[in-house]
């Protein structure tokens, strides 16, 4: 599954990158505070579901 998830992850990060860059924002800042958001849900669940196709991501 993570394997899956992989090509889309590095396109949403190098979408982030390029997005950064043309509004003159950090790009290694931003990217850590969106680690620290992240980190900061400990114990969280995000289910997401589409046609016949579910994801549960569970933060620990």
């Amino acid at each position: 599954m993570a394997l899956v998830l992989f090509p889309i992850l590095v396109l949403v990060v190098l979408a982030a990158i390029v997005a950064c860059l043309v509004f003159r924002i950090r790009v290694v800042r931003a990217l850590g505070t969106c680690w620290r958001v992240i980190s900061a849900l400990p114990g969280a669940r995000f289910d997401i579901e589409h046609c016949r196709s579910a994801v549960l991501v569970a933060i620990r």
